[in-house]
Order: structure tokens, then C-alpha cells, then sequence
């Protein structure tokens, strides 16, 4: 055969030969969980990989022109809308996951500083050190500065130093609802009257816990205010695929009003094809997380997230309490969710080596030494008490200051 197909298959092989094969490659279902969070129980899990499979091929590069598409995303979002106390005339875009939402949240405020702030020639972005990396790769694509500022001694952003890094080149502000590595929220209401001050726009990047703060909040769980009831917020990311129980990739962002759509929106109409017209930053894409976030939502409804969240609340106490009673172990004292783990005389560094040489994949933070939790509504009792075992053991041999050393690396 001509060498233009070498290291291709010469050969097809059978259905039961490739599944077998796959089968290799699957991670026990206990050890993998945390790697494969957010998700809900089997029967959330059940409805929203039924309507994926529905649409796995229907092409979302349509839900602009074509009825059916139009409208379940259109009602997804305006569900999801009524959640974060937004105006009456608020939008929001449906995309692929946590860093394509705060990329349209970047580029629209680039095309925004050219109309609100066009004698800026170099704009600047101001973000907490705790800030997720996308905003550093998303200011790379899109030529803007980001910033970052020093986080005060309680881990969240210092609203005075990010206010007095705002210069005359600063068109925004970005703070945390709440960060990845610690679980904290930054103060978006004094990060709000710093931006409405200075004509900024604010984003939020609620991306971990945005679709469960409002169930957590109405059960009682105290939370700052965050969300567009802050007048300044001009855009949240927030990922339905965390504690939205939906089906990866699934996210969304979040603006104040529909006119904010005019700085997101990019139509070519600079070819034979006529406009290019897409909702987010993908062109072909599968409608199936878009249904399967539609039929999670309403399977579930406020009831049943309300359920949820009771019960990871509930989970989330009791690791709380078991990781306190580990010898050496320390969690940060988080507003929500991740659950971050630390030390303040053990090395994290084989704590966490000792518990992927015992099979579990997690990630952690380097600034302090961190394990992060992403507990999920999925993580049964057998998993916990696993994961418990473990973490005490690998703990144990950090004591002694033996074991396997391991990155501490998101």
C-alpha cells in the first residue's frame, strides 16, 4: 500500500474489537471521579447523555437561522438567566466551557473599550492573582494587557491594590464568584463601585460555582453578593457542566443586556458563502450538550437542584470533618466549592504523589501547597470512604516523610 497511509489502519476491525480495545483504556470509575466532576447522580447522568446521543449530530452552527435549535437554546438560556437577579433585557451565550466563555467575555470588551474608551491604545485588564488562566491566554489571543495583583492575606483579591493599578490604559476589572484554587469569593461589590468609579466593565467569573450558588443560597448557605444585582457586572462565565449536573461541554456567559451581544458578535459576510453568523466562537458544533443542558434543567428543575445542592452541602461538611481529623491535613476555610487541602507541616507535595500512586487523579495549587476537592453530587458514600482511606495513608507517609513525590499543578 502507498506510504502516503503509513501508520494508518490498512484495515477496518470489527465493532467488538474496538470496543474491547477501548475498554483498555477506561479508568476505574472510584479513582478517576474527581478528574471526571461535575457530575449527578445516574439518573441526571442518564437524561442528559439520552438527549446528547438525540443530537450528538445536528449541527449548532444553525441555532441562529433554524427554528428548533433557536428555540431550545434560546429557552436555555433565558432559564439560566433567572437565576443571577439579571435585567429584564439581559442575554447570555451558550458555549463549549469555562475558557470559551471568558474569551467572548474578553473580546467584547475589547470591541467595547473602542467605543467607551477609544483614545486607550493599549488595553489593560486588571485581575487577581487567583484569577483562572484563561484570562492570561485570552489576553494573549486578543492583544489586551492583563494585570494581575498580589492577593491580600485572606487569599482574595485586595480591592485597594487592583484599584490602584488601574491606569489611564485600564478599560476592566475582573474578580472571582468564587476561584478555583481557594474556593473564595472576592468582594465584587467594592470591585463594583472601583469599576463604576473609573468606567470599567466587571466581569465575573463565576464558572465553579455559578449554578450553585443560587440553590446553596436559598437553602440558608451565606454567600456575598456577586451577580448582576451588582450594578456594575457587565458579564458572568458561569459552567453548566460543574454544578449544573450537564454533560461537558457546557457553559455559559452571561451579559447585562442584549446590546452587549453587538461587542460579542463577529458576522464576516467577506466571502461567496454570504454572513457567517454564530453564536459563540465555534462554527460546526454539536447540538447534543445544548439538549442534554436543556433536559438536565428540566428534568430537575429549581426542586431537584434544590435537592442537589442540599446533598452537596451535606457531603461537603462531612469531608470537611474527616479531613480536620487527618493528622496534618488542614482545609482552607472556603465560602463554597472546590474544597482546597493543605498543611501547615506536612509536604503536599507527597501527599498528593502517594495518592495518584494509589490511582486517583487530582489536581492542586502551588501558592499555597493545595489538593483541590471538586466534590460533585455523584460522589457516593464508597467513593468518599475510598478517597478517605487514602488521603490518611498518604498523609501518614508524608509524616515520615516518605513516599512518591507528586505536582501540585492545576
Amino acid at each position: 500500500m502507498h506510504n502516503i497511509f503509513q501508520g494508518f489502519p490498512a484495515e477496518g476491525r470489527s465493532r467488538e474489537e474496538v470496543v474491547r480495545d477501548l475498554q483498555r483504556y477506561q479508568y476505574d470509575g472510584v479513582h478517576a471521579h474527581w478528574s471526571r466532576a461535575f457530575r449527578g447522580p445516574p439518573d441526571v447522568q442518564d437524561i442528559g447523555a439520552t438527549a446528547y446521543g438525540m443530537f450528538l449530530s445536528d449541527n449548532a452552527l444553525f441555532s441562529l437561522r433554524v427554528d428548533y435549535l433557536r428555540e431550545v437554546e434560546s429557552d436555555l438560556i433565558q432559564m439560566c438567566l433567572g437565576l443571577f437577579h439579571s435585567p429584564r433585557e439581559a442575554s447570555g451565550t451558550f458555549t463549549s466551557g469555562g475558557s470559551e466563555s471568558i474569551y467572548c467575555a474578553l473580546h467584547a470588551i475589547r470591541e467595547w473599550a473602542r467605543e467607551a474608551h477609544p483614545r486607550v491604545k493599549r488595553p489593560r485588564v486588571i485581575a487577581p492573582y487567583s484569577a483562572h488562566p484563561s484570562f492570561s491566554k485570552g489576553c494573549h489571543y486578543f492583544g489586551l494587557e492583563l494585570t494581575r495583583v498580589a492577593l491580600g492575606p485572606d487569599l482574595r483579591a485586595d480591592i485597594a491594590a487592583m484599584s490602584a493599578a488601574v491606569d489611564e490604559q485600564t478599560v476592566a476589572l475582573v474578580g472571582s464568584a468564587p476561584c478555583w484554587p481557594y474556593g473564595l469569593y472576592d468582594s465584587i461589590e467594592l470591585l463594583g463601585d472601583v469599576a463604576s468609579a473609573k468606567r470599567l466593565w466587571l466581569h465575573v467569573d463565576a464558572c465553579v460555582g455559578g449554578y450553585l450558588a443560587p440553590f446553596a443560597c436559598a437553602l440558608g448557605h451565606r454567600l456575598p453578593k456577586w451577580d448582576f444585582e451588582i450594578p456594575a457586572v457587565q458579564s458572568i462565565s458561569a459552567d453548566l457542566h460543574k454544578y449544573g449536573f450537564c454533560p461537558k461541554p457546557a457553559s455559559t456567559v452571561l451579559w447585562r443586556s442584549g446590546e452587549l451581544l453587538r461587542f460579542h458578535h463577529v458576522h464576516p459576510n467577506d466571502w461567496p458563502g454570504g454572513p457567517y453568523n454564530m453564536q459563540a466562537f465555534a462554527g460546526s458544533r454539536s447540538a447534543g450538550p445544548i439538549f442534554a443542558a436543556w433536559a438536565v434543567i428540566r428534568y430537575l428543575g429549581a426542586r431537584g437542584y434544590l435537592r442537589l445542592a442540599g446533598e452537596v452541602l451535606g457531603k461537603r461538611m462531612r469531608l470537611l470533618e474527616a479531613i480536620r481529623a487527618v493528622p496534618g491535613l488542614m482545609p482552607l476555610e472556603a465560602d463554597l466549592l472546590p474544597i482546597a487541602v493543605g498543611s501547615p507541616s506536612l509536604d503536599m507535595q507527597i501527599v498528593i504523589g502517594e495518592m495518584r500512586t494509589r490511582g486517583w487523579i487530582l489536581v492542586g495549587a502551588a501558592e499555597p501547597p493545595l489538593i483541590n476537592i471538586p466534590l460533585d453530587a455523584a460522589a457516593d458514600e464508597q467513593i468518599i470512604a475510598a478517597f478517605m482511606k487514602d488521603l490518611r495513608e498518604a498523609a501518614a507517609g508524608a509524616s515520615r516523610n516518605e513516599g512518591a513525590r507528586g505536582d501540585l499543578n492545576y
